[in-house]
């Protein structure tokens, strides 16, 4: 008889689902990210006269905001670690319970410490666990439409963002500061809703047949041989003695024991992932994404103190922050509607157009004296942020293996949080010792200069080697 037989065969392979459920997960990860982010640049809006009353200085105001970006990152770290040992739902479960614990708090805020728990604190960790749960999952569920996928949901979002400030302004005139808050923790109690609709891809994966040649080896075993082999064994085992097979238990036990502890070890590096974390940390997927991202994210948060400072009324900051707004949903349904051309170009090459946008637009709105001028300059100021954050998740895909994205997102979070906490207290400080606006915005230009020049680089660097 033949030990192997030639056989061809259909494979059949699963694939993410690319529609069908993900079309729901749309609606989840919707819910997840206007929780998280679309009353994000509304903070000095709401929190004005706290700020007046308690006398926070901009240190106070950027400190607040580097402790919101450390907690965000150190619990998407976490939670992609967590992914490892537990399913989307239990995790967002409990991003849920800390992000409402936390938006429900602070409407009973009487002090700065009691903000810093309750926003600084408890919000961010369930920020930062809903937000690896939205990339991960998405990145599961869709493959050729991920693109569009992540600019559809964060268009949504951008929606919400835009009229936001209106919507809060609304509520600061007819239920107040507190009532307010109330509001807004009432939205986040969706956040509930949107974990339960987040089935695992499993149930819903495609099988993909591929057709392909392959050999079927069919191993002969030799049976009367086994039987000897087990007679021998029990013969030895019978002229042991007593003593001698208690002292092989326990040894057994002991060894069993070590190994099960090797075993946890191996585990606890393979979800961390240390080779990556060394690999992957310094680089521009990583680093620079996160100084990037922490500029922006600076710059929105002190966005309306900014444009206070410069003579704006209290309409025309709330009507700047929408028009920042606006062009970030500008841009991102432009990504949607030219998803399949922007597909053919490599996501490092749209994200460094949207760097020196960043910029250009930055220098022109602290040189600008005119209010249309500063509004059209921020306008065009959201081109810039929402190609930095609908990229984030491309970005990191391109550079890191598929199995390694929900590890490598952890990752670019952590050092998201760090870059937040280092940069954003010396922005505070720079601005409270210069009393100048300006100056703070020009170090965070810089910044971005930085990674532009740097973005560039690699890009020159990469297309040479391939040659």
């Amino acid at each position: 008889m033949s030990d192997s037989v030639g056989v061809k065969s259909m494979k059949n392979q699963l694939v993410p689902p690319d529609g069908g459920w993900g079309y729901i997960i749309w609606i989840a990860v919707i819910i997840n990210t206007i929780a998280t982010t679309a009353f994000s640049g509304c903070f000095g809006i709401i929190y004005k006269d706290f700020i007046a009353d308690f006398e926070m200085g901009s240190t106070s105001i950027t400190f607040l905001n580097g402790i919101n970006a450390l907690c965000v990152s150190i619990s998407g770290f976490i939670g992609g670690f967590l992914l490892k040992f537990i399913t989307i739902r239990q995790l967002g479960l409990i991003a849920a319970i800390f992000l409402n614990l936390g938006s429900f708090a602070v409407i009973f805020v009487n002090s700065k410490l009691v903000l810093f728990i309750c926003h600084g604190f408890l919000f961010s960790i369930g920020h930062g666990l809903l937000t690896i749960i939205s990339y991960t999952i998405i990145t599961a569920y869709f493959l050729k439409r991920r693109l569009l996928s992540f600019s559809l949901c964060q268009s949504v979002s951008a929606v919400a963002a835009l009229f936001s400030p209106q919507l809060v302004q609304f509520a600061l005139n007819f239920y107040g500061f507190r009532g307010t808050l109330m509001l807004l923790s009432a939205i986040n109690l969706h956040t509930f809703v949107a974990v339960c609709l987040m089935q695992p891809v499993a149930w819903h994966l495609k099988k993909s047949e591929i057709r392909n040649d392959t050999e079927m080896k069919l191993l002969l075993h030799n049976n009367t041989k086994n039987e000897i082999t087990v007679n021998v064994i029990e013969e030895d085992v019978e002229k042991k003695n007593f003593d001698t097979a208690i002292k092989d238990k326990v040894d057994s036990d002991l060894n069993s024991a070590k190994n099960r502890l090797n075993t946890f070890r191996k585990e606890v590096v393979k979800a961390i992932d240390l080779r990556l974390l060394r690999s992957f940390l310094w680089s521009n997927a990583a680093l620079g994404l996160a100084i990037c991202g922490s500029s922006d994210l600076i710059f929105g948060f002190i966005l309306p103190q900014v444009l206070y400072s410069m003579n704006l009324t209290a309409n025309q900051v709330t009507l700047g922050v929408s028009m920042l707004s606006l062009g970030e949903l500008i841009t991102k349904i432009m990504f949607i509607l030219f998803n399949n051309m922007l597909v053919k170009f490599k996501s490092v090459q749209i994200l460094s157009i949207g760097i020196f946008i960043a910029v250009v637009t930055r220098i022109g709105m602290v040189m600008s004296k005119n209010v249309a001028a500063i509004l059209a300059f921020l306008a065009i100021m959201g081109a810039s942020r929402s190609t930095i954050f609908v990229l984030i998740p491309l970005v990191i895909g391109d550079a890191v293996k598929p199995e390694q994205f929900t590890s490598a997102t952890g990752i670019f979070m952590l050092a998201f949080g760090f870059t937040n906490l280092i940069i954003a207290p010396t922005i505070g400080a720079v601005r409270d010792l210069t009393d100048s606006y300006p100056a703070a915005i020009y170090i965070l230009t810089t910044c971005f200069g930085i990674m532009f020049i740097s973005y560039v680089v690699e890009m020159y660097t990469k297309r040479n080697r391939k040659k």
